[in-house]
């Protein structure tokens, strides 16, 4: 295909903030409409992918991996390149994505898009109260020419992988959203979603991580120069050093090496 890079079998698509933007809006009416039609559907997962998503996926000796993991990012409906580093690879393979498109930009331009469209959103995962921080930022920023978000609902539930839990599935279905963000964190969203597409009668599923943190002002984004240069993990060490400086310890290290493999004419498929 075209419109997509594949990079360690996953299908990257090639396509700019606002090319990302419309398409995700175009699946969501897509589902709308085969559900107003009385069809059943199978949710259309979209994945951000960023060198985490890569470094708990992809397998490559001496480093393990996540098979499943890797399978429902290889089989996701749609995405994105949440990294500069994908940027990069992309460009060393000769195949250049035309820029970083990040969760932590697209889920706010998605929430005012489904304000002034009239679609409803649902979010499991976040805390009420940066959900409730957040909604409120983003309407303000957005000024009264903007309609309110609707929101379908929430579920700050905590979600098990060891076992079925439809409780939340049908809580989901039953608010009939046309849009279902869920905020667990790589793998475990990932993990989640996949496990239950066909289950969700909802258009569109998207894993988003930490993002309602970064809307709310809880946590900082990095100043965008450092977006823009792929230093954003700096800034983020900086803010959790605790936490975060063996993930990304890690996470650097075996991207650097699948990547060299990558180079090197691994992971074609």
């Amino acid at each position: 295909m075209n419109d997509v890079v594949k990079l360690f079998g996953i299908p990257v698509a090639k396509v700019t903030e606002q090319q990302a933007l419309t398409r995700i809006v175009e699946m969501v009416r897509e589902g709308r409409a085969a559900l107003q039609a009385g069809e059943k559907l199978r949710a259309r997962m979209v994945a951000t992918l960023n060198v985490d998503f890569v470094a708990n996926a992809v397998k490559g000796w001496p480093f393990g991996g996540n098979e499943e993991l890797w399978r429902y990012l290889k089989s996701a409906d749609f995405v994105t390149a949440d990294g500069m580093p994908i940027v990069l690879l992309s460009k060393l393979l000769f195949r250049p994505l035309p820029e970083r498109v990040a969760g932590s930009d697209l889920v706010p331009a998605l929430c005012r898009c489904c304000a002034e469209e009239g679609l409803r959103i649902y979010v499991l995962g976040a805390s009420e109260s940066a959900l409730t921080e957040a909604f409120t930022k983003m309407q303000t920023s957005w000024g009264n020419d903007v309609p309110p978000l609707l929101i379908a609902g929430t579920d700050s539930s905590v979600v098990s992988l060891d076992g079925e839990q439809p409780e939340i599935i049908a809580r989901a279905n039953a608010a009939k959203p046309d849009l279902l963000f869920v905020a667990l964190g790589n793998p475990k969203q990932e993990l989640w979603m996949g496990r239950n597409l066909e289950q969700l009668q909802i258009p569109i599923v998207m894993g988003i991580g930490g993002t309602f943190n970064f809307l709310s002002g809880r946590v900082k984004r990095a100043p965008r120069w450092m977006q823009r240069c792929g230093l954003e993990w700096i800034y983020r060490i900086i803010q959790e050093p605790g936490r975060l400086w063996r993930r990304y310890a890690y996470g650097l290290v075996k991207f650097s090496w699948l990547s060299l493999r990558a180079l090197c004419g691994g992971y074609r498929e």
